[in-house]
């Protein structure tokens, strides 16, 4: 099946090879030489040694969209935190194919720069007015010469230091109604008119017209007003919920990272057959299993384990370390704890650290606890962890109403929390929803080698009576309902706690 894929890489580390990749696609598809160009009429070209010098700084990132594994766009950045301002974000060169132009490959190569909402400035030098009105949409700001102007000592003392093609004799022409710098890149602007006729149209045009020779230089700044949620963008992201979740799980660091919750396995396994099964079972099932720690352990003592989670990344790395462990009574299935059929019956089932409750809405939450159920024998039993809402809400410092003040949201502070500690009840970094009780973040994610991503992710916490009647819904048995926290079950905490983070339910099916 044809697809896009994407790729995020540090500049120092492009090997030779995607360095002369990137040269030969620029000089196939970047434009074309104007009247007082090199060579009017030709396509503007470039070198290996060219590429190459825009990726010298450390701070330099290229952003890669193939299909097929052919190369159909890139863009080159610098990400640098400047002294006494903030983080920078200057898209330093951009090019996409012109076969794949108008199908979001060079808008996800643009946000994927520009979409870290804490960052100090983002920009562009461009001759492009769709490449400015991305930079607008990507981080909700108009790019104002007012504003520019007053950041533009900062902004060019980077620029001369850091991009080749900005330099101390370059003329600026800042004023209220024009932002642009004589670069002497003369492309053919033959194109130029339409291009600004049809971007004036969704918004007025503020950066002015653009003499032969000359680009726009195109800024947004935190500290400007953000431009509010639409009733559209509202709708798509509440209707994105779910592929959001995904995509966040999908991203954290559960090995390697300093996920403190996730290093219990060992107590938490002698947890469950001590506390839970009453005698060693001979089969459990774990719904969100993860990278699958639970099920290893539970293998390794002999007892005939499956895993099931929707995230495909941790289901391959949980099958690799079950096939290092030899591991053969250990299984995973790549699948949605809501819809899967594995057509038997397990003595118990795990469901834990706030599977429930990644689903906002409470009916999806009550189908993945009802499929559970069906996949546990009768008299087996069923141990959930669900977060604490009376905990969330005692700390909380910022609430809302999204159905009032969306716009709030915007000014949510974003963390890398869940990609790197789980410790997702910092009240700096969520809000909570008054009316409906849903808890908010903005949860940014950079390691590896996918795109970095800005997400808004939301959830589901519980009080005991709340996720009692969810365990009734589900035609359960209560045994306990007892306040935790990671790595030590076995000692109940009171509700409020400064530790009781999480609720710890075991139930038996009737």
């Amino acid at each position: 099946m044809s697809k896009y894929t994407f790729e995020w890489i540090p500049g120092g580390l492009a090997r030779s090879e995607y360095v002369e990749e990137m040269a030969e696609f620029y000089s196939r598809h970047y434009g074309w030489w104007g009247k007082e160009g090199v060579r009017e009429g030709q396509r503007v070209k470039s070198t290996p040694a060219r590429v190459q010098e825009l990726l010298k700084s450390a701070d330099s990132r290229i952003a890669l969209a193939r299909f097929n594994n052919e190369l159909v766009g890139y863009a080159i950045a610098l990400q640098t935190k400047v002294p006494y301002y903030g983080m920078v974000s200057w898209v330093t060169q951009f090019v996409v194919h012109e076969d794949h132009r108008r199908k979001n490959v060079g808008k996800r190569l643009l946000f994927t720069i520009w979409g870290f909402s804490d960052h100090k400035a983002w920009g562009l030098v461009s001759a492009n007015p769709y490449a400015v009105r991305a930079l607008e949409k990507a981080t909700r700001r108009r790019a104002s010469p007012t504003r520019i102007k007053r950041n533009q000592d900062t902004l060019l003392r980077f620029g001369i230091k850091e991009i080749p093609y900005i330099n101390e004799s370059a003329e600026l022409r800042l004023t209220t109604t024009e932002s642009r710098i004589n670069t002497a890149f003369f492309l053919d602007h033959s194109e130029l008119p339409e291009m600004l006729s049809r971007a004036s149209k969704e918004q007025q045009w503020t950066l002015g017209g653009l003499p032969e020779g000359w680009e726009w230089f195109a800024f947004t700044f935190h500290d400007q007003e953000q431009i509010g949620l639409t009733t559209q963008e509202l709708q798509q992201m509440l209707q994105a919920s779910d592929e959001v979740t995904k995509r966040a799980y999908s991203r954290m660091l559960l090995n390697g990272g300093d996920h403190a919750w996730a290093k219990h396995a060992q107590t938490e396994v002698d947890f469950i057959l001590n506390e839970c099964a009453g005698s060693k079972p001979g089969s459990i099932v774990d719904f969100g299993c993860g990278r699958g720690r639970h099920v290893l352990r539970l293998a390794s003592l002999g007892i005939n384990a499956v895993g099931v989670n929707y995230v495909e990344e941790f289901i391959a790395a949980a099958r690799e370390q079950a096939s290092a462990q030899g591991l053969t009574n250990a299984l995973f299935e790549a699948a949605d704890c809501r819809t899967v059929n594995l057509e038997k019956e397990f003595d118990g089932g795990i469901c834990l650290y706030d599977v429930v409750g990644t689903y906002v809405e409470q009916n999806e939450n009550l189908k993945l606890l009802q499929n559970l159920v069906r996949h546990v024998r009768r008299g087996g039993f069923i141990l959930l962890s669900v977060m604490n809402m009376e905990f969330t809400e005692r700390r909380a410092k910022h609430w809302f109403s999204i159905g009032t003040d969306p716009d709030r949201l915007l000014k949510l502070s974003p963390s890398r929390m869940m990609e790197t500690t789980g410790e997702i009840f910092n009240p700096e970094y969520y809000m909570i929803d008054k009316e409906t009780r849903i808890v908010y973040r903005k949860e940014q994610f950079e390691a590896g080698t996918d795109l970095p991503q800005e997400l808004l992710v939301r959830d589901k916490r519980y009080t005991a009576e709340e996720i009692e009647v969810l365990c009734h819904n589900a035609s359960l048995e209560m045994i306990w309902t007892r306040f935790v926290k990671a790595g030590s079950w076995n000692e109940p905490l009171p509700s409020d706690s400064d530790h009781a983070k999480e609720l710890l339910v075991l139930c038996r099916r009737p």
